[in-house]
C-alpha cells in the first residue's frame, strides 16, 4: 500500500462525506503526508448540507486542507435523465480538476462499487480520476473498519436528485432535505421519493404505527 501512494507527490481527495472517500483521505495522508494531501468537496443544490459539514469535520480530523467550491450543474443534468449521474460527476470532477490542475485526483471507488449500475464511472474514466481502493482490491469492509478511528457516525448517502423522478428543481430538493433531516438519524437510511409520495429505506427497517405516524406528520410538515 506505501508503494502505491509513494508513486504520488501531492493528491487531491474528492471528499463527499462519506466513508469511501474518508477512507482514501486517511491512506493519502497516512503514507503522502497531510501537507501533500488536499480534500475537495463541491457543493450545489443537489448536495445535502449536512454532508458538506461532515466533509469539514473529516479533513479536520485528519489534518488537511479542505477546500469547497460550488460545481455548476449542467443543463442535462435538470431533466433527470438515467445518465443523471454521469452528468453530476462530470461536472464535479472537472471542478477539482481546476484546482488540482496537474495534479493526482482521487477518489473513493472501491471494488464493491458496480460499474454497470454506476454511471459516473464513464467520467471517472474521462477524467483520469485515480481510483485507490478499487486499484489496490479494496471494498466496503475495508473502508469501514479505516475509517472507525475517526469516531464519526457515517450514513450511507447519495445526492438530493435521487429522490426525484421528474425533472430536478431546487424547490424540491430542498423540501426533501427538510425532511430527511428531520429523520435521518432515527430512521437510517430513509429516502423520501417526493414525486411519488413514497419513503423507501436503504436496508430493512421493523417501523411501529408510531414510527409510520412520526414519518408521515414530519413529511407533511416539511410541505
Amino acid at each position: 500500500m506505501e508503494a502505491y501512494f509513494k508513486r504520488f507527490k501531492t493528491a487531491y481527495v474528492a471528499l463527499s462525506g462519506g466513508a469511501d472517500s474518508a477512507a482514501v483521505l486517511m491512506l493519502a495522508a497516512e503514507y503522502m503526508g497531510t501537507e501533500n494531501v488536499k480534500a475537495f468537496t463541491c457543493t450545489g443544490g443537489h448536495v445535502f448540507g449536512y454532508e458538506i459539514e461532515k466533509a469539514a469535520e473529516i479533513s479536520a480530523k485528519v489534518g488537511v486542507v479542505h477546500i469547497t467550491a460550488p460545481a455548476d450543474m449542467p443543463a442535462v443534468f435538470f431533466e433527470n435523465t438515467p445518465d443523471r449521474c454521469y452528468h453530476c460527476k462530470r461536472a464535479v470532477l472537472s471542478k477539482i480538476a481546476e484546482y488540482a490542475g496537474t495534479e493526482v485526483i482521487f477518489d473513493g471507488t472501491n471494488t464493491d462499487d458496480d460499474p454497470a449500475s454506476r454511471p459516473g464511472f464513464r467520467a471517472l474514466a474521462e477524467t483520469g480520476v485515480v481510483s485507490p481502493l478499487r486499484d489496490l482490491g479494496l471494498g466496503k469492509s475495508f473502508t469501514l473498519e479505516k475509517v472507525k478511528s475517526l469516531e464519526i457516525d457515517f450514513h450511507d448517502e447519495s445526492c438530493k436528485a435521487t429522490r426525484l423522478t421528474l425533472p430536478i428543481d431546487s424547490e424540491r430538493m430542498d423540501r426533501v432535505e427538510r425532511a430527511e433531516n428531520l429523520l435521518r438519524d432515527r430512521y437510517r437510511g430513509i429516502r423520501y421519493k417526493i414525486d411519488e409520495n413514497r419513503i423507501e429505506f436503504k436496508k430493512t427497517l421493523t417501523l411501529s404505527a408510531d414510527d409510520f405516524g412520526n414519518i408521515v406528520n414530519t413529511v407533511r410538515l416539511t410541505r
